[in-house]
């Protein structure tokens, strides 16, 4: 089997243009499952870049995602963004050194209705985050190892546009050219036959298993997050309306006192005057 023929998943996490949070797509999914904290991402809502690679490292596709962390560094519960399904369904991006990408962002979004949850990318030239990706890729600080595709649903992974079929220096991975020589015929492995991953089943969850989008689903989700983030904000209101109150009240406390100092000193200070002028005894 040649290189061709193998892809990894990573994601990395965005601090202003540079990247500083790498790791494996597994370890992604254990964030989702909150079974893991990520705290450099504590109290954030950081850019994260869910990135596909192949031969030589070379990124295939790309989605721009964002993704909430609470001040424990647990990812949002609520996250819900398909990107297996949505770098499935990118779009052509620039080339950022390899061939033109698949690239899923906030303008360039397959799922008109996730393009909230997604950013787009920033800067020219050797500084645009693309190229800051491709290079974290070059880069692999992680240590990624390119799978078959038939390994882990690679080829479902990539829809018709699977790395073995798109050879990485022929054609890019979002249009295959329609002149290429057909491949080999192959038997494609059954869909009962491939365990779904964790991400696959959060993807069914929201667009039911034959692909049919769950509007219901959708609404009662973000009317859910919704209401968290109203308690949130009114708990948050209410005790800074509180500590206003307090302060306040020890303000005017001392008002009160400075007061009555000021009244002692002026009824002393005309009792001195009445002896000076002789009007009272001493």
């Amino acid at each position: 089997m040649s290189k061709q023929d193998a892809f990894a998943e990573a994601v990395f996490f965005f601090e202003g243009s540079e990247i500083t949070v790498e790791m494996h797509f597994a370890e992604f999914e254990a964030l989702l499952d909150r079974s893991k904290a990520m705290l450099p991402l504590a109290a954030s809502v950081a850019r994260g870049a869910y990135v596909v690679v192949g031969t030589g490292l070379a990124v295939r596709g790309l989605v721009c995602f964002q993704l909430r962390f609470d001040e424990d560094g647990h990812a949002d519960p609520g996250f819900s963004v398909p990107l297996r399904h949505l770098v499935r369904n990118a779009g052509a991006g620039p080339d950022v050194g390899c061939g033109p990408i698949n690239l899923a962002s906030r303008r360039q979004c397959s799922v008109s209705w996730h393009a909230m949850n997604l950013w787009e990318p920033e800067g020219e030239g050797e500084a645009s985050s693309l190229r800051v990706i491709q290079r974290a890729a070059w880069r692999n600080r992680i240590g990624l190892k390119l799978s078959p595709p038939d390994a882990d649903g690679g080829d479902a992974l990539l829809g018709n546009t699977s790395l073995k079929d798109t050879p990485l220096d022929d054609a890019p991975l979002a249009e295959p050219s329609r002149e290429m020589a057909a491949p080999e015929p192959r038997r494609a492995p059954s869909p009962r036959a491939i365990k779904p991953a964790p991400a696959d089943h959060k993807i069914d969850q929201a667009f039911g298993e034959e692909g049919r989008v769950s509007l219901s689903h959708l609404i009662q989700q973000h009317n859910q997050n919704l209401d968290g983030l109203a308690r949130k904000h009114r708990g948050d209101l209410e005790q800074q309306q509180q500590t206003y109150l307090d302060q306040i009240s020890g303000c005017r406390d001392e008002i009160q006192r400075l007061k009555g100092l000021l009244r002692h000193e002026q009824n002393r200070n005309r009792r001195l005057q009445q002896l000076l002028r002789g009007e009272v005894g001493p």
